[in-house]
């Protein structure tokens, strides 16, 4: 049955690439970002095809104390035609702690990752599922299936699973994901192309937002 399942979700994958999505290849968002409060810079998130997927990327160009600190963040996605995570690689470097990085992968018996702290010590974590999302990929899975409410996500210790909280502020649309160590809010505008217009990452590196500035595309 799970074969089964997965199959029917690359079949829908195939038929939305078909179809369009609702983001142009080479979109890019501009997003002004807090850290703890504290303006940190500017977010960028771009989206571009890939062999019948899509890569998707986040790029932060700290500013003031940030940049002096050394506080960044970047981030790459790689997706199959079912919009699921093939590949994904983060490093995020924070002020007085040092370096987190992740790097996922998708095979045939699932998923794995590896995780290098900033001590240097790592820890690895294995999967049996595949229909799992990390979070760029779920930002932009979440356009394309706005009625999405179930999730499988990409964590440092573990994978999470768990259920979005639908949410609503005005005219805008969001979602909440809370487990444990993990919060990420998507917020969109409810419209045709879905643009996320918010994010809210947070952990126990502090809580993160970005709002949107600008679309190039």
């Amino acid at each position: 049955m799970r074969q089964v399942g997965y199959w029917l979700m690359v079949g829908l994958g195939l038929l939305a690439l078909a179809q369009g999505v609702p983001w142009p290849q080479g979109e890019k968002l501009v997003y002004n970002l807090l850290w703890q409060g504290f303006r940190v810079g500017r977010l960028y998130l771009t989206a571009e095809t890939l062999e019948g997927g899509w890569r998707f990327r986040l790029r932060l160009e700290p500013s003031g104390l940030a940049q002096v600190l050394g506080y960044s963040l970047e981030a790459e996605s790689q997706v199959g035609p079912d919009f699921f995570t093939h590949q994904f690689y983060q490093l995020h470097s924070e002020p007085f702690r040092g370096s987190t990085k992740l790097i996922f992968r998708r095979d045939e018996d699932g998923c794995s990752a590896l995780v290098v702290h900033p001590d240097g010590r790592e820890t690895t974590w294995k999967s049996s599922h595949n229909d799992v999302l990390d979070l760029l990929a779920l930002i932009y899975y979440l356009r394309l299936y706005p009625e999405t409410r179930q999730i499988k996500a990409v964590d440092y210790p573990r994978l999470a699973q768990g259920r979005l909280e639908p949410l609503q502020s005005g005219s805008l649309l969001g979602y909440r994901f809370a487990r444990e160590d993990v919060l990420v809010e998507a917020w969109y505008r409810p419209d045709a192309r879905r643009t996320p217009v918010r994010l809210v990452f947070g952990r126990d590196f502090g809580r993160i937002e970005a709002t949107l500035l600008e679309n190039s595309r």
